[in-house]
C-alpha cells in the first residue's frame, strides 16, 4: 500500500519515515508534502492509500486536508499527529472519522503497531469495495446480455466508464460453457486469466458466461487459455463455445450471441468432439459441416417464434427436423440439440420464456441421447416448443402491463436499497431483456436510469435539508457504497458535483 507523509517540518517528516518498518508492513513511501494543499494535489497522482498528517500547517492544515480529501476521494486512511495542546484539533479529527491519531513525540513502536492496524482495516475496506464493484460489473454485463442498452449507446458507455474494468475501445470476447461447480469455484478456477484480461463471470440460463477484455484479447487466445484450464483442472469446463473478438464495448452483445450459438452447436456434436472449445470463427469456417439447418429456413423459424405464431413456428420446426433418411445419425441428433437451444434462446430474448425454461431446455438437451429412436427425439423437441407457445397474446399483454406497473411501484418504494434487475424480472416471469424493454416503454427511462434519477433526487433533497452532513453519508443513505461512482452519477444528472451543490445549499440558507 502507498503512504504519503504530510508535515511542514522537514526533520519531522524525515523522523517519521525513518521510524516506519516499510518492508514488514508492506508499505511504500510515495511522497512527502509540506502542507495540505500540496498533499491534496498529490493524493490522486501518487495513488495514496494511507496519509499521515500533522494538524498545524500553513496554507491548509491537516484537518482541512482530511475534510476536502474525503469529499474528493474514497477509501483513504488517515492518521493524525498532534501535540498535547491540540485537544480541539483532536476532537475535530474524531468527528471527521480519521482512522487514528498519535501524540507527539511519536513512539516508533506505537506508530508501527498503528500502521499495521490501519493497513488491515484499509485492506478490508478495499475488499468490500471490490466486492461491491464486482456486483455492479455483473449487473452491467447482465444488462448488456439481455439487451437493456440496445437503444441507448450513450448510457452504455457512461455506465461502463464507472466499472474500472477495461477501456471502452479494447477488444472483447466471450465464452459460454457448462460446469457442475458453483460460481465461486468457477471464478477461482478462472482467476489466472485475470493476469491477461479483465474478466467477469455470470451464471445465466443454466450455463456460465465469461466476458474477457483487453488490448490483446482474441477468441483464439481465450480458447487456448480455457483449454489449458480444462486440461489442468479435471475437465470442469465443458461444451465451451466462444464468440468472435469484437472491438469496443458497444459490440459486446454480438460476441455474446455468437458464443451462445457456438455453445448450441457444441452441445449437438458427438461426445468425442465436445472436448476442446469451439470458436465462432471455426463454426463459420465449417459451415454446413456443423450447422444442421439452412440459414434462410432457420431465420424464418426464429421469426415465427419471436412473433409467437404457434402454428407457423411448429410447422417450420417439423420441416427443419425432417432430416433425410440417408443423413448421418450424428447430424440428425445434432439437429435436435441445436433446434432446442437455438429456439429457446430466441423465445427467451423475445420475452416469451423465463430463465427456468432455458434451464429446462438444457436439461432436455442432455436427456436426448438417452431417448430411443429419432421420432421420439423429434417429438420431445416439438412438445417442448408446443407447450411454451400456448399463451393467449391478449391475456399475456394485460398480465405483462400489470407486472411492469407492480415492479415500478416496488422500485418507487425501495429505490435506496439494492435492486437487481434479473430478480425483479424473474418475479414477473419475464426475461430481464424483455422486462427492461417494457419498463423503458412504460416509464421513458431504462431501469438503471430510472433508479439513478430517484436516488439523485433524494440526494439533492437530503443535502438541501442539511448542508452540514457529509457527502459520503448522503451517498450511503441513497444506496451507494462507492463514493466515486455516486459523485459521477450526481454530476451526470445535475451538471454539478455534490460538493458544489452542498456549498450552494449552504449559501442559500
Amino acid at each position: 500500500m502507498n503512504l504519503l507523509v504530510v508535515d511542514d517540518q522537514r526533520l519531522s517528516r524525515a523522523g517519521l519515515i525513518k521510524m516506519i518498518e516499510w518492508e514488514r508492513l508492506g508499505l511504500k513511501l510515495v511522497g512527502e508534502c509540506s502542507d495540505g494543499r500540496q498533499a491534496l494535489e498529490q493524493i490522486r497522482d501518487k495513488e495514496a492509500d494511507i496519509i499521515i498528517t500533522d494538524v498545524r500547517m500553513p496554507v491548509m492544515d491537516g484537518l482541512e486536508l482530511i475534510e476536502k480529501a474525503k469529499e474528493q476521494y474514497e477509501g483513504l486512511a488517515f492518521i493524525v499527529i498532534s501535540g498535547y495542546d491540540d485537544y480541539d484539533y483532536v476532537r475535530r479529527s474524531i468527528h471527521l472519522t480519521v482512522d487514528d491519531y498519535l501524540l507527539k513525540p511519536v513512539d516508533p513502536q506505537e506508530l508501527n503497531a498503528l500502521l499495521a492496524k490501519v493497513a488491515r482495516r484499509h485492506l478490508e475496506r478495499k475488499r468490500r469495495t471490490e466486492a461491491e464493484l464486482t456486483k455492479w460489473r455483473e449487473q452491467f454485463f447482465y444488462f448488456v446480455l439481455e439487451g437493456a442498452y440496445m437503444q441507448d449507446e450513450t448510457q452504455l458507455l457512461a455506465e461502463f466508464a464507472d466499472l474500472r474494468f477495461a477501456d471502452a475501445h479494447d477488444r472483447f470476447t466471450t465464452a459460454v460453457f457448462e460446469s457442475e461447480w458453483d460460481k465461486p469455484s468457477v471464478c477461482e478456477l478462472l482467476r489466472p486469466l485475470a493476469d491477461r484480461y479483465g474478466i467477469c463471470v455470470l451464471r445465466t440460463r443454466g450455463v456460465y458466461l465469461l466476458i474477457a477484455a483487453g488490448a490483446r484479447a482474441t477468441a483464439e487466445r481465450l480458447a487456448e487459455d480455457l483449454a489449458q484450464v480444462r486440461r489442468q483442472d479435471g475437465h470442469e469446463l465443458r461444451l465451451t463455445g466462444i464468440g468472435s473478438t469484437v472491438q469496443g464495448i458497444v459490440r459486446l452483445r454480438d460476441s455474446i450471441e455468437q458464443a451462445f450459438d457456438a455453445f448450441a452447436i457444441k452441445t449437438s456434436l458427438p461426445e468425442p468432439e465436445r472436448d476442446e472449445p469451439l470458436t465462432y470463427e471455426q463454426l463459420q469456417a465449417s459451415g454446413p459441416l456443423l450447422v444442421p439447418f439452412d440459414s434462410a429456413a432457420e431465420q424464418e423459424w426464429t421469426f415465427h417464434l419471436r412473433q409467437g405464431n404457434r402454428e407457423a413456428a411448429l410447422r417450420k420446426l417439423d420441416e427443419l427436423l425432417s432430416v433425410p433418411a440417408f443423413a448421418h445419425p450424428d447430424i440428425v441428433d445434432g439437429s435436435y440439440h441445436y433446434a432446442l437451444l437455438r429456439g429457446t434462446r430466441e423465445l427467451y430474448e423475445a420475452g416469451r420464456l423465463h430463465e427456468t425454461d432455458f434451464v429446462e431446455a438444457c436439461r432436455v438437451a442432455k436427456s436426448l441421447p438417452n431417448l430411443i429412436g429419432q421420432e421420439t427425439k423429434r417429438r420431445a423437441v416439438h412438445d417442448f416448443f408446443g407447450a411454451r407457445l400456448m399463451a393467449d397474446s391478449e391475456t399475456q399483454a394485460v398480465e405483462t402491463r400489470q407486472a411492469v406497473e407492480k415492479a415500478k411501484a416496488y422500485i418507487d418504494a425501495h429505490y435506496c436499497e439494492t435492486i437487481v434487475l434479473s430478480e425483479l424480472a424473474q418475479s414477473s416471469y419475464m426475461s430481464p431483456g424483455y422486462f427492461s424493454a417494457l419498463f423503458r416503454q412504460h416509464t421513458g427511462k431504462n431501469f438503471l436510469e430510472y433508479v439513478s434519477h430517484l436516488r439523485i433526487e433524494r440526494a439533492k433533497a437530503l443535502i438541501a435539508a442539511d448542508p452540514e452532513q457529509k457527502i459520503s453519508d448522503v451517498a450511503l443513505k441513497c444506496g451507494y457504497q462507492d463514493l466515486k461512482y455516486f459523485r459521477k452519477l450526481f454530476k451526470r444528472h445535475t451538471g454539478m458535483t455534490p460538493l458544489s451543490f452542498k456549498e450552494d445549499a449552504a449559501g442559500a440558507r
